[in-house]
């Protein structure tokens, strides 16, 4: 029973000053001097020395949304008993409001918002965190491929609907982990490690736009057993031999187009990404030109690569003589290597080499010679990768010119002297 009848209770009346009465165990009134009623609990939690005090959202009184004299002791009466237990149920209410409200104000922002228009709007204002800079085109291109759907190009050519096609329509504040399960299981149908990639982008865009999907297979909290397992990309390195490399080399020399082929050596001397040297219109990559070629110093700088760096590459004595010979006679904003389609030019010296070597098995022929060659560090460098969270290499190791070139140098003598062994 209340210590106070309610009869009692409505005998206070304001005063000049604030003032509390005790109506039960816990549990006080406090009467301002402009009338209005607090409920105040009073408890301590099970272990804990500190009483603390709880304001009751509701006022007291017999209005609506107020609480009676009856009904404000069995609250108290709940909140104390919680905490004598060890529940401070105060906190966790005040936490669920929190969340309720955040979850409310991310459902009014992402209202109408699609994953398609998400993604393309994170494409658009994403920014490295690292420098500042937006991304590269190559990638704002997959990412904003991944929700378009099928059609045919002007040749004729049948392309499939985007990875992210089947939910690029729903509404983030919609989007359930069942779509994005469904999703995950077609893509993964036509080739897994896009399935993964595109799911990667996916959480990302979630991510960015703050987006929260009840159980989602890409959270980490979800149970490992309801999760979408995003494995860590593998390469698929695919050199020439070593007891083929002599082959191909002198094959090389021997190719209908001495240009085509100049320019496929040239990617194995160098260990450059074909992109980087032939550039790429559509995204923006432009191409090796006479120009950037410095024959008295023997270097080129690639601009704004892969990883948003200029990267210098120190031409060894064989991919300078490359360079010179097809620099002769041009302009110096033309392209060094002006290739259409050279990719015949390869068939021709695979079939002659008794090799299956493609564009980007070059870059990966130079890798697998530099390692047995050159320090780590030398072939991370020559390749262009960056050091990430490799504090030794990217803030104590330095590498002058001189050994940076003998890095490339080391691998076109390889080379020469694999081509010179029948």
């Amino acid at each position: 029973m209340p210590l106070l009848t309610v009869r009692a209770v409505e005998a206070h009346r304001p005063q000049a000053r604030p003032y509390k009465i005790t109506l039960d165990r816990g549990l006080q009134l406090r009467i301002a001097p402009d009338g209005a009623r607090t409920l105040l609990v009073r408890y301590t939690v099970k272990g804990s020395n500190t009483e603390r005090q709880y304001r009751l959202p509701q006022g007291y009184g017999e209005g609506p949304g107020q609480l009676k004299l009856a009904a404000a002791c069995a609250e108290a009466a709940r909140i104390r008993a919680l905490a004598r237990a060890g529940i401070d149920w105060t906190t966790a209410e005040d936490e669920r409001l929190r969340s309720e409200a955040a979850t409310k104000a991310a459902l009014q922002r992402h209202d109408g918002l699609s994953v398609a228009k998400a993604l393309r709007d994170y494409v658009e204002k994403k920014r490295r965190a690292k420098d500042g800079l937006s991304l590269k085109a190559r990638t704002r291109s997959d990412y904003l491929n991944m929700v378009e759907p099928a059609r045919t190009t002007e040749r004729g050519t049948r392309q499939a609907a985007g990875v992210l096609y089947p939910i690029a329509h729903k509404a983030l504040n919609e989007l359930a982990a069942g779509d994005i399960c469904e999703a995950y299981d077609a893509a993964a149908k036509r080739s897994v490690r896009r399935a993964a990639y595109a799911m990667q982008v996916l959480r990302a865009v979630l991510r960015w736009h703050g987006a929260d999907v009840p159980d989602s297979p890409l959270g980490r909290e979800t149970a490992g057993r309801d999760r979408i397992t995003i494995s860590a990309p593998h390469g698929d390195p695919s050199p020439i031999l070593p007891e083929m490399l002599g082959a191909w080399w002198r094959a090389a020399g021997l190719a209908p187009s001495q240009m085509a082929a100049d320019y496929y050596r040239f990617q194995l001397l160098t260990g450059c990404r074909g992109i980087e040297i032939h550039g790429h219109k559509l995204h923006g990559y432009p191409p090796i030109t006479v120009g950037d070629v410095d024959q008295r110093a023997g270097r080129v700088v690639l601009r704004d690569t892969k990883n948003r760096r200029d990267h210098k590459l120190l031409l060894s004595t064989q991919a300078l003589e490359l360079a010179k010979r097809n620099c002769v006679g041009r302009k110096a904003e033309e392209p060094l290597f002006p290739i259409v389609d050279a990719r015949k030019t390869l068939a021709w010296i695979n079939a002659r080499a008794g090799t299956n070597v493609q564009g980007h098995g070059l870059r990966a022929t130079f890798a697998s010679i530099a390692e047995e060659l050159v320090s780590s560090a030398l072939l991370k460098r020559t390749m262009n990768h960056a050091a990430a969270g490799d504090v030794t290499l990217g803030h104590y190791v330095a590498k002058s010119e001189a050994q940076l070139r003998s890095g490339w140098q080391a691998v076109a003598d390889f080379v020469e002297q694999a081509a010179k062994r029948h």
